[in-house]
């Protein structure tokens, strides 16, 4: 008798409209497989990442990697209220999980009853400016991913190809690339995002680690952004919702950054493909 080998299952996860899909189970081949869901059109998926179970000592951890390689902060954290329920966790608990992009394991601070997750990450490994049109625009640099923010331009395509190009001729390109206009006034940031890997670029709902690199940027204008020990949050707002932004600093160094919110989980569904 034929045994059929297991078909992989999905949960969609809504961290702030950052549609992500969470793919677990045998996959032979996840381009393809990753290509097929964001191109749903009902899925309106704007990531995927399959996921791995512990394996005893080969691996301790749950460990996420996304179809680009990439480190993203809302999926590391839709994984952490995903792998709650997996391991049984009621109420406020931390999780530790490991993700692609990002060196070792990243805390994952979770509340099942009220769906909210909150991931803390290293500060950025670099921070420098680049020149854009005779404008300076700042570069934080993370594990996975680089973000330029753009201050006062209008959301265009053509501003990142214009920007990619300078990025990648300061040195080698990086696993993905956010762009980050930010609207002072309106106070909303909107990113559009590029995965090298997967070769997408999409102007995502909400950005974790653009949140982040956000979160960074504007803690370094703060009045005591350079005076002891210092707490910076910020609720940015999105297209899609608003991510929780937590800098914590020390003597003008990013010690921390965590970002957090709701994230919603929908029923799990067994892939075809």
């Amino acid at each position: 008798m034929k045994v059929e080998s297991p078909t992989p299952e999905l949960v969609i996860a809504d961290p702030a409209g950052n549609i992500t899909a969470l793919v677990s189970g045998p996959v032979e081949d996840r381009v393809s497989l990753a290509q097929t869901i964001m191109a749903d059109k009902v899925l309106k998926v704007e990531q995927v990442g399959f996921v791995t179970e512990p394996d005893g000592e080969a691996q301790k951890l749950w460990r996420l990697e996304m179809s680009g390689g990439e480190f993203c902060g809302n999926a590391a954290r839709s994984f952490g209220l995903y792998v709650s329920g997996l391991s049984g966790l009621c109420g406020k608990h931390t999780v530790s999980v490991e993700i692609s992009g990002m060196r070792g394991s990243v805390p994952v601070r979770v509340d099942t009853e009220t769906g909210t997750a909150e991931v803390e990450i290293p500060g950025p490994a670099a921070e420098k400016v680049i020149k854009y049109e005779d404008r300076s625009l700042p570069v934080i640099v993370f594990d996975g991913i680089t973000h330029v923010i753009a201050p006062g331009f209008k959301p265009d395509e053509k501003m990142f190809y214009g920007v990619k190009k300078i990025i990648e001729a300061e040195g080698e390109a990086p696993q993905a690339l956010g762009l980050l206009f930010w609207d002072e006034e309106g106070r909303e940031m909107i990113p559009l995002v590029y995965v090298y890997a997967a070769g997408t670029l999409v102007f995502e709902s909400s950005c974790g680690s653009g949140s982040a690199a956000l979160g960074v940027w504007l803690s370094r204008n703060a009045a005591d952004s350079g005076q002891g020990q210092a707490e910076h949050c910020f609720s940015l707002r999105q297209p899609g919702g608003t991510i929780e932004t937590r800098v914590s600093m020390e003597n003008g160094l990013v010690r921390s950054v965590s970002i957090g919110g709701k994230v919603t989980l929908t029923t799990a569904a067994r892939l075809t493909h």
